[in-house]
């Protein structure tokens, strides 16, 4: 599918890195995003919270476009590595992918997000998500010329979010598929 097709946005899809070849495009995706194009070392893009993070790709039909990677802390989750293919670096198709990953991390309970931002791309979550640059001293990483600042932005509850309340099973379910019963389950 074109990058036309993808801004009609018939295409779209976000998915849930639940299988070793959704992990596999998103490291591929950061391959070519931070250390190809921007030069970014790879041992900066690949670390050990790879190893506990939800890894959420975006696909135009089947072919993988971008890619981001989401922490869980107390109240809020953190956005990382968010990184698009040069030719899907548009407002639409970018926001349509990143508003899909909101649904989840409300699934899960949560109403904040928060990412850190090089100054160049800060407008991006600012006008786009209307998200905030919260007041505190930028972060300043090695080899990058300029200090990231802290976005966050609030997003929707949702009523099923995920709670101790909620039946047993969904607890046991696959990531983002809570409400498909797993193979596991006995019917009901």
């Amino acid at each position: 599918m074109t990058p036309q097709a993808a801004r009609r946005g018939n295409s779209l899809r976000c998915v849930i890195a639940t299988a070793p070849e959704h992990i596999r495009d998103s490291m591929i995706l950061r391959s070519i995003c931070f250390v190809q194009e921007l030069g970014i070392a790879p041992a900066f893009i690949f670390d050990g919270n790879d190893h506990q993070a939800t890894h959420v790709v975006f696909y135009d039909g089947d072919d993988p476009i971008g890619s981001l990677r989401i922490r869980w802390f107390a109240g809020f989750a953190k956005y990382e590595r968010t990184c698009f293919r040069e030719a899907y670096r548009n407002p639409f198709v970018i926001k349509r992918c990143i508003q899909a990953t909101f649904d989840h991390v409300a699934r899960k309970g949560y109403t904040i997000v928060a990412t850190q931002s090089e100054p160049r791309l800060t407008a991006l979550w600012t006008k786009l998500f209307k998200f905030d640059v919260l007041d505190r001293p930028p972060v300043q990483i090695a080899g990058h010329p300029e200090p990231y600042l802290t976005v966050v932005g609030t997003i929707a509850p949702r009523d099923d979010a995920i709670t101790l309340e909620t039946d047993g099973a969904v607890l046991l379910r696959v990531e983002g598929d809570w409400d498909k019963p797993s193979a596991f389950e006995p019917a009901r």
